[in-house]
């Protein structure tokens, strides 16, 4: 989706750019583009604060009236239900990004072929497999699906190690307090003392993408901050995103 109608409604009552001595455009971001986006803001010198947290989390905090301007969450139907609780200027609302599921282990474990939730089992030597909440975070919902359509899911769930976002289940892999953990890619690529073992089957989970969104009481020059995000993507795929495709409706231009 473009921000062009937006963009142009703004316009007709006021300057994009922000006044000076303006406090900075706060963006609410899922945990997992810590890395990337602090590195896009510093980059491109833009006049914006990020606060980082799990994408329920940080949902619940704006419909009860935390201070965002914009929103990026990592999966669509917490935006969606943000939606409902008529806090976003829906015209706004575009896929910023996507992603992709992996399973990561210390970065000098050797590749898994993973066939059977045996063979996980197996791997994990009588330790625990890191996943964000299965029911809550978009990292777990996502790993949930796969771990289900494999018809896995029973089998491991006494193995599993829930976190309340998907950087503490890359932490704990890195720290070395568990062997695996489903992650995304942009979170091995954040993360030196982890990598990929197995790639899991992108057709066995929803496509995973990065909805953005402008929040009805965001201050001038939200929208600048939105477009730099947007121009961005060289930035965002160096840290291991990937662009939404072009012709997939909903993608941010």
């Amino acid at each position: 989706m473009s921000l062009r109608p937006l963009i142009f409604a703004l316009c007709t009552s006021a300057t994009l750019a922000a006044p000076i001595g303006a406090e900075p455009v706060t963006i609410f971001a899922a945990s997992s583009l810590k890395t990337a986006l602090d590195n896009v803001i510093e980059t491109r010198a833009l006049d914006a604060v990020p606060v980082y947290g799990g994408s329920a989390a940080i949902a619940r905090q704006i419909a009860q009236g935390a201070k965002a301007d914009i929103v990026i969450l990592a999966h669509p139907d917490w935006m969606e239900w943000l939606s409902t609780q008529e806090v976003l200027q829906n015209l706004s609302r575009c896929n910023l990004l996507s992603n992709a599921l992996v399973l990561a282990a210390s970065a000098n474990a050797p590749d898994l072929d993973v066939q059977s939730a045996n063979d996980l089992i197996t791997a994990l030597n009588g330790e625990r497999l890191s996943v964000g909440q299965l029911r809550a975070v978009p990292a777990g919902q996502y790993t949930r699906t796969y771990l289900s359509e494999q018809g896995w899911l029973d089998a491991l769930r006494p193995h599993l190690a829930e976190t309340s976002n998907v950087r503490l289940a890359l932490a704990l892999i890195a720290r070395g307090e568990v062997p695996l953990g489903f992650v995304y890619a942009s979170d091995v690529a954040a993360e030196p003392r982890v990598r990929a073992v197995f790639t899991p089957d992108a057709m066995a989970y929803p496509a995973i993408r990065y909805p953005m969104a402008i929040t009805t009481n965001a201050r001038e020059g939200s929208v600048d901050i939105a477009k730099a995000l947007i121009a961005a993507q060289q930035v965002f795929a160096e840290q291991g995103f990937a662009n939404v495709p072009t012709q997939e409706t909903g993608r941010c231009e």
